[in-house]
């Protein structure tokens, strides 16, 4: 498909039936990485502040570039006349299919990008860069490869060299995200993805609401009527919430909190949660060209935003943890999750969110409070302390933002609309339609 999401070629291959392999026979290791799409983001930020050419490379057949490191047979396929039947084909090349195909694709391209100078990311297995002038960014998702840097004509005609590859030029289309370039930058958007999904469950023409969720609403475990009224759809609710994670965790920050709770019923759904699905679908419909602002000026350091709904879950009394980390002033990371044990305080629980952004830094209350005063909780795991070492390094520093202030309040509660707009604003979560307000920012 195309950024328009047309149909512009079509593939057909050979796959190998990998579910009759048998493991610790037929293969051993099989894990694969991909890339992360924080990487992808803080790549595309870091491009766009400096003003780096970012390009987009697509590998041919790219599992049939790895050879195996075993011996491995085929039966013939249907219609292959010239071999008796009594007969069988021996790999070569780890074709589609196979358990270990991934992972042989992977070993192949790393191998190729160390012996040309690329050293691997410490954080992200998928990224790589060379230092040499002029120094060069890659990141790459099976098959497709973002390149950043200045003058990258040398380096595609090396790797044409070695792997059969199509060059698509300025990336227009990465993983599904469009990218829509503006004055002084980028915006990262779903809006093909989004109108598919409405159409895929027939809302296409349904009246927009104003926010994810309906404020002050909460959800919980459908009744034995609600359950079978939902199984009376004959649909599924796993299916469904799978559409909606993608797009939370890729451009659209402002649907995770929804997202994340309706994921908490995966295993006996009712009708209630189905609705609220449709909720968020007829949200997506008035917000459907929502996506990320990267611009050239901003910031040039890392914020993060950290928040704690203490005691938020009325089954369990777990707590709700949500944060948001910018970069040049374009967001690049966004989490929201149901902390796994109960906190006694909202102190503990904020000290948790804060755990999770450790590295990058955090802004809370109750917690900026225990750090400053070095005050012992008891209460709190001894595993968390480490960030009052963190802390003392200088690795981060922790703010005071009051809840008026704080843009991650709508990743871990129900938030109205003028409050969802304002941090949505102020994390560069803008629509294609404000072009004149992008140009701005820019």
């Amino acid at each position: 498909h195309n950024s328009m999401n047309k149909i512009t070629e079509y593939k057909e291959r050979l796959c190998a039936q990998g579910l009759s392999q048998t493991f610790g026979q037929d293969y051993s290791k099989t894990f694969a990485p991909t890339g992360h799409l924080h990487s992808l983001r803080a790549l595309i930020a870091y491009s766009v502040r400096e003003g780096l050419d970012f390009q987009q490379l697509d590998i041919y057949s790219d599992f049939l570039n790895a050879s195996l490191d075993e011996d491995v047979y085929l039966s013939i396929p249907q219609g292959l006349l010239m071999c008796r039947k009594s007969y069988c084909l021996k790999l070569k090349k780890a074709i589609y299919g196979l358990r270990k195909a991934p992972l042989a694709w992977y070993k192949r391209l790393m191998t190729w990008l160390v012996c040309s100078g690329f050293t691997a990311s410490v954080s992200d297995p998928c990224v790589f860069f060379r230092a040499a002038p002029p120094p060069i960014w890659l990141f790459f998702h099976v098959d497709d490869i973002a390149v950043f840097g200045r003058k990258l004509s040398s380096f595609k005609r090396d790797m044409k060299c070695k792997f059969d590859v199509k060059d698509i030029g300025e990336a227009d289309l990465i993983l599904g995200i469009k990218l829509n370039r503006v004055n002084g930058g980028l915006i990262l958007s779903q809006t093909h993805y989004v109108e598919s999904v409405l159409a895929l469950y027939g809302m296409s023409e349904c009246r927009p609401v104003a926010t994810p969720m309906v404020p002050n609403s909460h959800l919980e475990e459908g009744s034995l009527k609600e359950c079978s009224e939902f199984k009376a759809l004959v649909t599924s609710y796993r299916s469904t919430m799978g559409t909606l994670s993608y797009l939370s965790v890729a451009t659209r920050p402002d649907i995770s909190f929804a997202v994340s709770s309706l994921s908490q019923f995966l295993e006996n759904p009712g009708i209630g949660h189905w609705n609220a699905f449709l909720h968020v679908l007829s949200y997506l419909k008035g917000t459907s060209d929502l996506g990320l602002l990267y611009v050239s000026k901003g910031d040039s350091g890392l914020c993060a935003y950290s928040d704690a709904d203490w005691g938020n879950c009325k089954q369990t009394r777990q707590s709700a943890t949500g944060f948001t980390i910018s970069f040049n002033n374009c967001l690049i990371i966004w989490k929201t999750c149901k902390q796994p044990t109960v906190s006694l305080s909202t102190a503990e629980a904020e000290y948790k969110a804060l755990t999770d952004l450790s590295t990058e830094g955090c802004i809370n209350t109750a917690s900026s409070d225990s750090n400053s005063n070095a005050r012992r909780i008891k209460h709190v795991e001894i595993q968390l302390h480490f960030i009052r070492e963190v802390i003392q390094n200088g690795l981060i520093k922790v703010v005071y933002v009051p809840t008026s202030k704080m843009l991650a309040d709508f990743m871990t509660k129900l938030v109205c609309r003028p409050t969802l707009v304002k941090c949505l604003e102020a994390l560069n979560v803008l629509g294609l339609r404000a072009r004149g307000d992008v140009e701005n920012r820019a």
